[in-house]
């Protein structure tokens, strides 16, 4: 399984770019999965909805089966590496969305739409591939993703 990061600051268009990568994995034939790091529990699940009363009432794990789609919630500790781990048997490429400090190979988005440049060489991140900025890169961004992710060499 060959694992990115997508890291950067607030609205420097980390989803967007998933999104694109997703598209183009599965345009190939290819499995993907994505884990999102969000900084907040709140808003994540709406309390106003079955799943989010389970949860806020302290259910451990909640299952959420729709006809086309099973969602599992869980009240824990969230352990990136365990989940890595998991996944490594069910897919060809997992695409991570922050979690900025973390070992992996990653791409970092340098410019925010709402706050200007944003200097993430100031936090120490690590395992740089590529810096790139969305409002004049996303063509070349995705040029090299499909190149590396095509590359049989995994992490």
């Amino acid at each position: 399984m060959k694992v990115l990061q997508v890291v950067g600051f607030k609205n420097t268009g980390k989803t967007t770019l998933i999104r694109h990568m997703v598209a183009l994995l599965k345009s190939k034939g290819r499995s993907v999965a994505v884990i999102k790091h969000h900084h907040l529990d709140q808003g994540v699940i709406d309390e106003n909805t079955d799943t989010g009363k389970f949860l806020s009432e302290g259910a451990d794990v909640t299952i959420l089966n729709t006809p086309n789609m099973t969602m599992r919630t869980e009240n824990l500790q969230p352990a990136l590496d365990e989940q890595i781990a998991q996944l490594s048997e069910d897919v060809d490429v997992l695409l991570i969305e922050g979690y900025k400090r973390a070992e992996y190979p990653k791409i970092v988005l340098i410019h925010s739409f709402t706050d200007g440049h944003t200097n993430v060489d100031k936090i120490g991140i690590r395992n740089v591939l590529k810096h790139a900025d969305m409002r004049y890169d996303e063509g070349n961004i995705i040029q090299w993703f499909d190149e590396w992710s095509s590359d049989d060499e995994t992490v």
